[in-house]
């Protein structure tokens, strides 16, 4: 989105046009007007109505929310001295509402006007006296002359502002100063020169004598002219203030000027490391007595030197030293402790001991190189010089410690008489039984995710059972030592009453159906019908009825006369249509019947025609033509093939059968849906904010708790020292922008130490917290990146990975600056870009600033290709600023004089707009030309 359009005018008016006299630049204007008014009544008139208009002699005070901004702002102690002060007004034609002129030549004089002076004796802003106004007093020794401007030319030192989207015409202007008065202003500048670190009073004054008055609390009358005239032993001056503030000076120089001043130098070989004498070891190492190693700070260049040590040799020769002082308390007895130098980190790796084989693994490196160590015993440092505030800090995030103890120990107390009660009398109880008991809870049940397999909800779901199924009155006729069992056992004592097997809907179908002796009636299949255990549908299919034996004889045919007793039949051959089928039913004739005829092919008819087979023939062929169903049969086949398919769905193969429950299995899924282990671990976990997983071994987490410190550590090792942060820093001329880099290795080492010597210090205070936790993970200040990730991994995660590895984040590029700039400037945007297309720009993910005037900016720009890309330093956008270029103010003058034929010229000539500096990182990197 663009910047809308800012229109500069002269001056500005509002309602309708009147006949005043001109602005002249030989006269002052008087303070009155006056004007004639025409009034028409129903069309009769005009009448004529002579109008005094309010002039500058009727203001007594200005409405405090009229002013909207001042530059500089009240208490401001580093305004730019080349920069001209100014107050902004709501009301775009405030400043001459009360002039009685009209403008001549683009110029009209404003009715107030804004004086700035110098703190210093002889001026004084006292309290209202016989006014309601502060008053303005300059007096001896003081020289009014050169504290107030010239009001001849107060013309030029006020304009009207309105904010547009595109050029517009003079009446379009006039339109959109009326229609829309959030788009437009007034502004009151002071051409006041102003010197570097002095302090000033800015007053806004009226500036006709007639307002002076008045503002005073004096008659006006008929007072004529300027408040004040400017020359050569002007006296002592009283002015009525309107508004006023208070600000100083600061150095000279403004943004620009600073910003231009920095220049790319590149550093020294070897700037960032200091040498470690290493001869005073005290380990004992033969030929050690020149021995040194470069220990470098948070920061490094970016070409800084690989081989950190004077004598490569002695990198193994000093780590196998150190493996050996630093694992002797590993070989004492423990009656005999041994007092020998911190392994840095133990906590955190999974062996104590330190392995001379594993070199490359971050634990070895921290304890086995010295320069590591000293980094490390840094962080320590930090911890032990403030253990006081931060142990506070630590029991301060764990103020509700106390009270979850209290809650967790009940947890305890409760798991273990919970989890006798449910293995004494829940896991013994039958299945049936099992599940009635635990009844209360199929609510949840179906609700608690399945431990393995199909869960209790599925195969509830499965088993087609009501709600009923598992109701108190159910429970009650069914329990154990109620009447019905009791009954039960009485009739068959090894019977089981399995009252949910009974009503699954696959017990009540799926029986297997035993022929019946005799013509099968209701009464016979009734009484045929098998007990609900055998649970097959093989003999009742539409498979079963189409693979059925043919039946020729087959036939329906009227139910013979009952005889008293059954009537014995011999076995049948099998089959559905086997079976001799007896119906009793209504009809014209009475009861029919659905019996087979005699057969004489049969071989169970009582008068069967014998057959002898030619036993020498190995394959005797049956002379009888083939057996076929006959019409009635076909056509129950048809009829039951048809009905059987509607209501018989085929189950695919070893697809349980819907409507079964297994008792077994649902009661274990319920069993450990409802193991204390589990219910009272998911309880507790519930009131942690970080829930904990589920563990069964350990269902109630241990009460420990982790404080963490989100301060960026970087600012506790600077108040250490800030060469440790950059060595060599005071060798950095001022003025200058440096390319560095992070250095991953030191800043982990002391955030290592930080966290190794913090959990010690809890440990020694009882504080309830594990020896493994990361307590600090920021070195870096990212608060302008708040979504970045820390700095530090947790330190129990590192594993076997080297000290300095990328596992959060690599090393960045820095833009350090020895500068005034930031110091004065702290909103200064600075960012990195990268010409494209597409162009790339990024913004800092963390910044910090050192005494005096220091200041560094960290970017993720990758370190292989950072010279392809450039810093740039931008002063922040806001409203309007006035003033000079550095040196370019008029000499020997203590007010700017009016150069241009406006004021809106005059503020268009004075307007400074945001500047910036564009860096190359190759510059940064150039070597120094000779």
């Amino acid at each position: 989105m663009s910047e809308p359009h800012l229109v500069l005018l002269p001056w500005a008016r509002r309602g309708g046009p009147l006949d005043l006299p001109e602005d002249r630049r030989d006269g002052h204007p008087a303070s009155q007007a006056s004007a004639t008014a025409e009034v028409r009544v129903n069309g009769a008139g005009p009448a004529t109505v002579p109008v005094r208009l309010l002039g500058p002699g009727d203001v007594t005070a200005l409405a405090p929310q009229q002013v909207i901004r001042s530059d500089p702002a009240p208490g401001t102690r580093t305004f730019e001295s080349n920069y001209l002060a100014l107050v902004e007004l709501d009301e775009p034609a405030l400043p001459w509402l009360f002039t009685p002129a009209s403008a001549s030549e683009g110029r009209l004089r404003p009715w107030m006007c804004l004086v700035v002076v110098r703190e210093q004796p002889g001026v004084q802003l006292a309290a209202p006296t016989r006014g309601s106004l502060p008053v303005l007093r300059i007096g001896a020794p003081a020289h009014p002359e050169d504290e107030l401007p010239d009001l001849d030319e107060s013309w030029a030192w006020a304009h009207a502002q309105l904010a547009t989207d595109a050029a517009m015409s003079d009446e379009a202007l006039a339109d959109a100063l009326a229609a829309d008065p959030a788009r437009s202003l007034s502004r009151l500048v002071s051409g006041r020169l102003l010197v570097e670190q002095t302090e000033y009073l800015a007053c806004v004054v009226p500036t006709f004598e007639a307002g002076r008055l008045t503002g005073l609390g004096d008659d006006p009358g008929d007072a004529q002219g300027p408040a004040w005239r400017r020359g050569p032993g002007m006296g002592a001056v009283e002015l009525p203030v309107l508004h006023h503030w208070r600000f100083a000076t600061g150095p000279a120089g403004d943004f620009q000027s600073l910003a231009l001043a920095i220049r790319g130098r590149p550093v020294a070989d070897g700037f960032g490391t200091r040498a470690v004498d290493l001869s005073t070891s005290g380990l004992g190492i033969a030929g050690a007595d020149d021995a040194q190693v470069l220990l470098a700070g948070a920061l490094l260049a970016l070409d800084a030197p690989v081989e950190r040590w004077s004598d490569p040799t002695m990198r193994e020769r000093f780590a196998t030293a150190l493996v050996d002082v630093l694992n002797t308390p590993d070989q004492q007895p423990e009656t005999d402790p041994l007092l020998a130098p911190p392994r840095y980190g133990q906590s955190y790796a999974a062996a104590r001991a330190l392995d001379a084989a594993s070199p490359g693994r971050w634990y070895e490196q921290l304890n086995t190189d010295p320069a590591h160590r000293v980094a490390a015993a840094l962080g320590t440092l930090v911890v032990q010089q403030q253990q006081e505030t931060l142990v506070a800090a630590a029991w301060d995030q764990a103020a509700d410690l106390h009270t979850a103890g209290r809650v967790f120990g009940l947890a305890t107390l409760g798991l273990a008489l919970a989890d006798s009660l449910h293995r004494r009398h829940v896991v013994p109880l039958p299945p049936e039984s099992g599940l009635f008991v635990l009844a209360p809870l199929r609510a949840r049940l179906l609700r608690a995710p399945s431990t393995g397999g199909a869960s209790f909800a599925q195969q509830w779901a499965q088993a087609q059972l009501p709600d009923r199924a598992l109701s108190p009155v159910v429970r009650r006729v069914t329990r154990s030592r109620g009447p019905a069992v009791r009954r039960l056992a009485r009739t068959a004592p090894t019977a089981r009453l399995d009252i949910l097997d009974r009503m699954a809907p696959v017990s009540r179908i799926n029986r297997e159906l035993t022929p019946a002796l005799g013509p099968l009636t209701f009464e016979a299949g009734g009484a045929a019908l098998p007990t609900p255990q055998v649970l097959s549908w093989a003999q009742v299919t539409a498979d079963a009825v189409q693979s059925g034996p043919p039946q020729p004889g087959f036939a329906i045919g009227p139910a013979p006369a009952p005889t008293p007793g059954p009537r014995p039949l011999p076995p049948l051959d099998g089959g559905v249509l086997g079976v001799e089928r007896r119906a009793v039913g209504a009809g014209d004739d009475g009861p029919f019947s659905l019996r087979r005829p005699r057969d004489p092919d049969d071989p169970f008819d009582p008068d069967p025609e014998p057959v002898d087979p030619d036993p020498v023939d190995p394959d005797p062929v049956d002379p009888r033509p083939p057996r076929q169903d006959n019409a009635t049969a076909a056509a129950f086949r048809a009829a039951a093939t048809r009905h059987l398919a509607a209501f018989l769905a085929a189950a695919a193969p070893g697809e349980t059968p819907h409507g079964s429950l297994a008792a077994r299995a649902a009661f274990d899924e319920a069993l450990a849906l409802t193991t204390p282990t589990r219910t009272f671990g998911a309880r507790v976990s519930g009131l942690l904010e970080s829930p904990t997983p589920p563990d069964a071994a350990a269902p109630v987490p241990s009460l420990r708790f982790a404080p963490r410190f989100d301060a960026p550590m970087s600012r506790s090792l600077a108040e250490l020292g800030q060469h440790w942060l950059l060595p060599g820093l005071d060798g950095v001329p001022a003025d200058t922008a440096l390319g560095l880099r992070t250095n991953g290795e030191f800043v982990e080492a002391f955030m290592v130490g930080l966290n190794h010597e913090l959990g010690r210090e809890l440990l020694w205070r009882e504080y309830p917290t594990p020896m493994t936790a990361t307590f600090f993970d920021r070195f870096w200040d990212a608060a302008v990146a708040p979504e970045a990730p820390p700095d530090l991994a947790p330190l129990d995660s590192w594993g076997d990975r080297a000290l300095g590895a990328p596992t959060v984040v690599e090393d960045r590029f820095v833009l350090l600056l020895r500068s005034e700039l930031i110091r004065r400037f702290p909103d200064a945007l600075v960012s990195a870009t990268k010409p494209g297309p597409p162009v790339e720009r990024l913004l800092p993910v963390f910044r910090g600033s050192m005494d005096p005037d220091i200041s560094f900016f960290g970017f993720t720009v990758p370190l292989a290709d950072a010279d392809d890309w450039s810093v740039v330093i931008a002063e922040q956008p806001g409203a309007p600023r006035f003033g000079f270029e550095v040196g370019e103010a008029p000499a020997g003058v203590s007010h700017a004089p009016a150069t241009e034929t406006t004021s809106a010229r005059q503020a268009a000539r004075l307007r400074q707009l945001p500047a910036r500096i564009t860096i190359p990182v190759a510059v940064l990197l150039r070597e120094p030309t000779p």
